[in-house]
C-alpha cells in the first residue's frame, strides 16, 4: 500500500513573530467592531426638532408664529401645553381633520379649564401641507388673560416629550 500523503519536514510555518502580530491586530479590529455594535443599539438617536416662537397680543388672547424649524415634524407630532400658577392644560391629538378656512387650515380646539379660565386653541396651518412650517400660527384666545399672573407655552414633540419651543406672556 502505498501512502497518499507525506509528512514534509522541510517546510516551516509563519514566523512566530508575524504570527504574534497578526493575533494583535484581528483582537483590535474584533474590539472595535464589538464597541461599534454595542455602542450603536444603546443610544438614542431621536432629537427634539428645535424653533422659536414669538408672540403677538391679539383681541382676547395671543398669536404665538413659529418660526424655521430644524427637522420636518408633522403636526400630530406635537401637543401645546399652557402652564399658569400650578394649574396646566395640553391639547393633544393636533390634526389637519376638521378643516376649516380658504387656502390654509384652520382647526378650532374648543375651550379646555386653565384654573378657573376657558382657554381655545385655533392653530393656522398657512401651506396646509400638514406640518408645522415657519409662518404657522397658534392662536390662544379667554375671555381675559390675567396681567399678574405668568402664563408658559410651550409647543411639545410628543416622540420625546420635550418642548421644541417655549415662551412666555402675560395677560
Amino acid at each position: 500500500m502505498k501512502k497518499i500523503w507525506a509528512v514534509r519536514k522541510d517546510s516551516e510555518a509563519v514566523s512566530p513573530v508575524i504570527a504574534t502580530i497578526l493575533m494583535v491586530a484581528i483582537t483590535v479590529v474584533l474590539a472595535a467592531v464589538l464597541y461599534v455594535m454595542v455602542l450603536g443599539f444603546g443610544a438614542d438617536t431621536t432629537q427634539t426638532p428645535q424653533t422659536t416662537v414669538s408672540k403677538t397680543a391679539i383681541t382676547d388672547g395671543w398669536r404665538l408664529t413659529v418660526g424655521t424649524l430644524t427637522d420636518d415634524v408633522s403636526w400630530d407630532q406635537v401637543d401645546v401645553l399652557l402652564i399658569a400658577s400650578g394649574a396646566s392644560v395640553t391639547w393633544t391629538e393636533i390634526t389637519t381633520a376638521n378643516q376649516t378656512g380658504v387656502g390654509a387650515i384652520l382647526n378650532d380646539y374648543g375651550p379646555k379649564t386653565l384654573g378657573t379660565l376657558a382657554v381655545t386653541l385655533k392653530i393656522m396651518d398657512l401651506s396646509g401641507n400638514g406640518k408645522v412650517n415657519g409662518g404657522d400660527y397658534l392662536e390662544l384666545t379667554a375671555s381675559s388673560f390675567s396681567s399678574s399672573v405668568d402664563y408658559e407655552f410651550r409647543l411639545m414633540y410628543t416622540t420625546t416629550s420635550q418642548p421644541m419651543a417655549s415662551t412666555t406672556f402675560s395677560g
